[in-house]
């Protein structure tokens, strides 16, 4: 699926999802990663899809404010 997703963007857009994922995987190992996931693989995974929403439904491009939006939702989440 990742895959069909990257051939469908541009490369800008593909750098924006870059940035904001490592962004929010810098943010997130720093604290402490959700416990529900079981490695960093899932944890990205996790992360590119989340990233991919919020990009499609709220029409984010920059990549700080997609970081933020996401790292509100995981918070969200566990709460």
């Amino acid at each position: 699926m990742a895959s069909n997703f990257h051939n469908a963007l541009v490369p800008l857009d593909l750098e924006i999802l870059e940035r904001a994922l490592d962004g929010a995987l810098a943010t997130l190992k720093e604290d402490e990663a959700p416990a529900d996931l079981d490695s960093d693989e899932a944890l990205e995974a996790e992360l590119r899809q989340e990233l991919i929403e919020i990009a499609r439904l709220h029409g984010v491009n920059d990549p700080e404010t997609l970081r933020d939006i996401l790292l509100v939702a995981l918070s969200n989440k566990q709460k």
